[in-house]
């Protein structure tokens, strides 16, 4: 007896479990970024509808504190790295939650967002017109 037949006969007697296969779960293209300040984590999250609506905060799962949306985009810091987070939340209260910022409407660059806290002053001064009203 071959081995594909000694499989097929195991698998028809249900002694070979197989691994059942993977459904995709229908939602959304893409997940959004959930920040804490205070525990300074960030969190991915799925919703099933479309992304205009998903809220802009909910509950961080670690600490219960509040979690602000800051979008596909954002790259959370290291833990560790407390002038990162600074700059972080200096952004988001002036309300830069690191959506993309076009200049030009007939093309696809963006301007990047600031790598230090001085230049995220200046950059919330030049860019003021694209910030977002939202309140920590």
């Amino acid at each position: 007896m071959n081995k594909q037949l000694r499989m097929a006969l195991r698998r028809d007697a249900e002694l070979r479990n197989l691994p059942k296969p993977q459904v995709k779960v229908l939602g959304a293209e893409y997940a959004m970024s959930f920040v804490c300040f205070t525990c300074k984590t960030s969190n991915m999250r799925h919703f099933d509808e479309s992304p205009c609506d998903y809220p802009d905060t909910m509950e961080c799962p670690v600490c219960k504190d509040l979690t602000f949306n800051l979008g596909r985009y954002f790259k959370p810091p290291k833990k560790s790295d407390s002038a990162q987070w600074n700059k972080v939340k200096f952004l988001v209260e002036h309300g830069f939650l690191f959506q993309k910022i076009r200049i030009d409407s007939n093309t696809h660059e963006s301007v990047p967002y600031p790598k230090t806290l001085a230049d995220a002053k200046e950059f919330v001064v030049k860019y003021k017109k694209w910030a977002r009203g939202i309140t920590l």
